[in-house]
């Protein structure tokens, strides 16, 4: 009997500390829990600062969080993207987020572009909203060309594209839809400028105008149906997928370390378990379209050329070789030219103020240029006639291109006379070179050039050249001295089409444009 007790003894006792290890190994692994939780005396607080559209969602997901074990603490901010990006470009601000989720990553660049530059160019999609249009009536058309494309018949409204993400979306696919055309650059700005006159400041307000179509996000539309007595809108998807709002979660620079260790924990728990579906957003697509900076920044540029009012003196050579017949088109140069001048001016805002001169050689007494418009504005040029004016030009029968004259004299003129409050612009179209042996020299023109800059009043000459016969380094050079640019076409036929280009161009200010 005292045998088997002392056989069994050694069994017992092993089973009795295996039970206790577990036991133990269980409460302790809870007491260390415990214990860390209660060291966390001092939790880091991540202050997020959201697109009014998100933040409810992250807040949500943030009262479901226990985030004591990981010692960091979330306090979500609703923000517009303006208020964020003034308090990150302000050096001298101290309330500034760990992180910021704006509803587009347009926003991004456009912080940096305000002087916030250490703000991220990208971030991590958590949520996402399909860009669309609202119709009011679906039999004014079904697809996204029908509404807005080139040639569309719907009163369409539409925001500030460098401030209203949705809105960038639909200039990108108006873009789009004229590149078809036989005159891209033109055709964009004839779709536009119907929209261009009267852009909302803000986006909501698009809901409450009379209009036939507009773009917007599937959750605004989908907030705005469900509002009591609200007039039900259509939404109709891009048959071309254009960019949604993506509400990228960027972890700021200035977040401090136990900041950047808790942020990164939430951005996981969002991307693992976060449903943001009745709050109306889907989740993030990483195959969705991205935006394309430089697409971006040349429709903004073609934007601002519309919406902005300027000053503009344009000089228009009619030299003896305008008189040549262009290949293949039956008509000269002088004709093709005169053609682009007056769709131009069917582009201009009603508001542009445009003076027109024309040059060659001793067209004046011993002066290479002469007047044909006086400075006024497209509106009052329109209603005295001033196409006709155009349409009447031609070209001299033997006159030489009397060019650095007639551009030193439009420029002081241009200079004197520039305007505060507008986009002032000196303009010149040739087929040519300079052909005058008793005008100043280049060099002289570009120190005189030189000397009349003004970093404060920006006056930069767009030259615009046609036909084998340009000297590309020439206009380039004149261009690049007032902080210009210079557009060449080899084929005068083109012109049509690079003055449009020019058009987009040469309207454009800060901070679309950085200044030289």
């Amino acid at each position: 009997m005292v045998r088997q007790r002392r056989l069994t003894s050694p069994v017992v006792g092993l089973s009795v500390l295996l039970v206790l290890s577990v036991i133990g190994w269980i409460v302790g692994d809870q007491v260390i829990d415990r214990l860390r939780a209660t060291r966390c005396t001092s939790p880091a607080t991540v202050v997020i600062t959201a697109a009014p559209e998100v933040a409810p969602a992250l807040s949500d997901v943030a009262a479901t969080q226990d985030t004591s074990a990981d010692c960091y603490r979330v306090e979500v901010r609703a923000e517009t993207a303006k208020q964020t990006m003034d308090r990150l470009a302000d050096q001298n601000s101290q309330d500034r987020p760990a992180v910021w989720v704006p509803e587009s990553t347009m926003w991004l660049r456009q912080a940096r572009d305000s002087g916030a530059w250490r703000v991220p160019e990208s971030g991590t999609s958590i949520a996402q909203s399909p860009v669309v249009l609202a119709v009011k009536d679906p039999a004014k058309g079904k697809t996204w060309r029908d509404l807005i494309g080139p040639g569309a018949k719907a009163v369409a409204g539409i925001a500030d594209p460098a401030k209203d993400p949705a809105s960038l979306s639909a200039l990108l696919a108006v873009r789009g839809f004229a590149s078809g055309e036989k005159d891209p650059a033109a055709a964009t700005v004839a779709a536009l400028r119907p929209v261009s006159g009267n852009p909302a400041e803000q986006a909501a307000e698009l809901f409450t105008r009379p209009l036939d179509v507009f773009p917007t996000s599937e959750q605004a539309l989908e907030r705005h149906n469900s509002t009591p007595g609200a007039t039900r809108l259509t939404a109709v998807a891009a048959e071309t997928p254009v960019p949604p709002l993506d509400f990228p979660y960027v972890v700021l620079p200035d977040a401090g370390e136990a900041q950047r260790r808790g942020a990164e924990r939430f951005l996981a728990s969002l991307r693992s378990g976060g449903s943001f579906n009745k709050f109306g957003l889907r989740a993030p697509d990483d195959k969705a379209v991205v935006l394309d900076q430089n697409v971006v920044d040349e429709s903004l540029r073609t934007w601002a050329g519309l919406t902005l009012s300027a000053r503009v003196l344009a000089l228009m050579d009619v030299s003896g070789s305008m008189n040549q017949i262009v290949p293949r088109t039956g008509t000269t140069r002088m004709a093709l030219a005169v053609a682009a001048a007056e769709r131009g001016v069917g582009l201009f805002k009603p508001a542009t103020q445009l003076g027109l001169w024309k040059f060659s050689t001793n067209l004046d007494g011993d002066k290479d240029y002469k007047e044909i418009l006086p400075v006024a504005s497209i509106k009052d040029h329109l209603a005295g006639g001033a196409l006709q004016q155009v349409s009447a030009i031609r070209a001299t029968a033997a006159g030489a291109t009397g060019m650095y004259d007639s551009t030193l004299a439009a420029y002081r003129e241009a200079r004197q006379k520039w305007e505060l409050g507008k986009i002032n612009i000196v303009v010149i179209m040739t087929d040519g070179r300079n052909e005058d042996p008793k005008s100043i020299t280049q060099p002289q023109l570009l120190d005189e050039l030189g000397k009349l800059q003004d970093k404060r009043r920006p006056l930069p000459v767009i030259a615009i050249g046609m036909g084998p016969d340009v000297d590309v380094d020439e206009l380039t050079k004149i261009a690049d001295a007032t902080g210009g640019r210079a557009f060449t076409t080899a084929d005068p036929a083109g012109i049509s089409d690079i003055f449009a280009q020019a058009l987009s161009t040469m309207l454009c200010q800060p901070p679309v444009c950085r200044p030289q």
